[in-house]
């Protein structure tokens, strides 16, 4: 297995997981797929709004030690565009997970925000990407002759960079990461092939010893790259971060025809400062 190389272009990095999670359900390597069991009827993965980006703000600066640019969160809310797609999960306060014990974390949940259509909800968690283009194929010869059509435009090919993932505590083992991972790839596919742009690879970046993190990554078909990104993490020890990928499959595509449809639209109911190297709090989930 290769690694990716480091990007350095955007300010925004990635905040990993630098601390174990739960892991869900496990999936075969290259698909994607819906979870085994159901998800819970409280919940709704959404796009991020403007009246959802205060908590979504919120929820990012207690799980991560990390200070995001106005940009990052700015584009949260854009429609989809390359260097930007987000989605947040709404669980609706008319139930809560059951028997789960109170945390630090807890005390300070976002505020409540009012949920499509339906009663008051918290956003208990978010994933953010951006897609990041592959060198270009060489263009393709026009026609000679005057009465040739012109060839269509090409698609560029782009990866979908993972920056964000984050799940409150209280909510872990549900589902939930594997939903919005899903949700994201689905939505992905479905919006930019609009911009001729092709969707390849899907990859993030793992604190290296974070062992349940990159098996959760396994689980759902993404390749360990051997080798280290040297000093990635700079408030970590050791400080460097594997990095995941693995490329879009027909599983994917499956999605897209209306796997997570249901969730998306509702159920039931930046620059750090010192670089960027963002890590993830120990009371969350973590990008995955």
């Amino acid at each position: 297995m290769s690694l990716l190389p480091q990007t350095r272009s955007s300010p925004q990095r990635s905040a990993l997981h630098p601390y174990p999670l739960s892991t869900s359900i496990p999936a075969k390597p290259g698909t994607n797929h819906s979870p085994q069991r159901p998800l819970p009827a409280e919940l709704s993965i959404i796009p991020i709004t403007v009246s959802t980006l205060p908590a979504y703000r919120r929820l990012i600066t207690l799980l991560l030690p990390i200070r995001y640019a106005d940009k990052f969160y700015k584009d949260s809310i854009a429609n989809p565009t390359p260097s930007s797609l987000a989605l947040c999960a709404l669980w609706n306060e008319t139930s809560r997970p059951g028997k789960r014990k109170r945390d630090s974390l807890n005390d300070e949940l976002p505020s409540s925000v009012p949920a499509a259509g339906g009663p008051e909800a918290k956003v208990i968690g978010g994933i953010q990407c951006r897609l990041e283009p592959l060198p270009c194929p060489p263009p393709i010869t026009p026609p000679t002759t005057s009465t040739a059509q012109p060839p269509p435009p090409q698609q560029q090919s782009h990866n979908l960079y993972i920056q964000t993932l984050a799940i409150l505590s209280p909510y872990r083992s549900l589902g939930l990461a594997t939903a919005l991972l899903d949700a994201i790839i689905s939505t992905a596919l479905t919006h930019y092939p609009r911009q001729n742009i092709n969707v390849r690879e899907i990859y993030a970046h793992v604190w290296e010893a974070n062992e349940e993190a990159l098996e959760w990554y396994v689980k759902r078909g993404f390749e360990v790259g051997e080798e280290v990104v040297k000093e990635y993490y700079r408030k970590l020890k050791p400080s460097g971060a594997r990095v995941v990928r693995r490329r879009v499959g027909v599983g994917d595509w499956v999605g897209v025809a209306g796997v997570w449809e249901g969730v998306v639209i509702g159920r039931g109911g930046g620059k750090e400062e010192d670089g960027d190297r963002g890590v993830m709090g120990k009371e969350g989930f973590g990008h995955g």
